[in-house]
């Protein structure tokens, strides 16, 4: 089967620890920024949240509503064991589209899907994250307002933080998040 393939190599691995109390995906998102990281991979986020939001699958399943597949958009309290990974690329949105209404499931979440990005050429994240306490195991996409866990007692590492990532810099391949006319998919073009 021929397949829309491309190539890059990774130029360096960031790694980056995050403060207490910080949302997880913005803080993605600065961490690229400041690295000028355009294409990558997140390879691993590893510590603990306060609370986690996601877009998940519902249990029991449903049956899609319109265009998109049944979907539950959840905030569940901590504190909460991580690990996720991702894609990173750019938004794309050549025809300068709105995002379509239920695509979001609270006013505050970036337009785009799950884990957003909020327009053309703005960062985007496609993060799969699992989080655990001691009663479930909780797999979806990672979204705004998901907090870094913040030791309220002030008892663990004099007030640091353990939560720390891994980013992979990608060269020579650029990964568009693409929204047009067509639909959603991911556009992948030589950088």
């Amino acid at each position: 089967m021929k397949r829309n393939m491309l190539s890059g190599k990774i130029e360096e691995v960031i790694y980056a620890r995050l403060e207490r109390g910080e949302d997880f995906l913005r803080a993605l998102w600065d961490i690229c920024k400041q690295n000028d990281v355009k294409t990558g991979i997140l390879l691993d986020a590893t510590g603990t949240l306060d609370n986690v939001r996601m877009m998940r699958f519902p249990n029991p399943p449903r049956e899609a509503e319109g265009d998109y597949i049944g979907i539950d958009f959840v905030d569940l309290p901590g504190p909460l064991e991580v690990s996720a990974h991702g894609i990173i690329g750019m938004g794309w949105v050549p025809d300068n589209l709105s995002p379509p209404p239920g695509i979001s499931g609270n006013p505050n979440d970036t337009g785009f899907g799950a884990a957003g990005f909020t327009g053309h050429e703005t960062p985007y994240f496609h993060v799969h994250i699992t989080v655990s306490n001691a009663f479930e195991t909780v797999c979806g996409h990672l979204l705004e307002g998901s907090h870094t866990s913040t030791d309220k007692n002030n008892t663990v590492h004099a007030g640091l933080s353990h939560f720390t990532v891994a980013i992979a810099k990608v060269s020579g391949a650029m990964l568009r998040a693409t929204w047009d006319k067509t639909g959603f998919y991911h556009e992948l073009v030589r950088a």
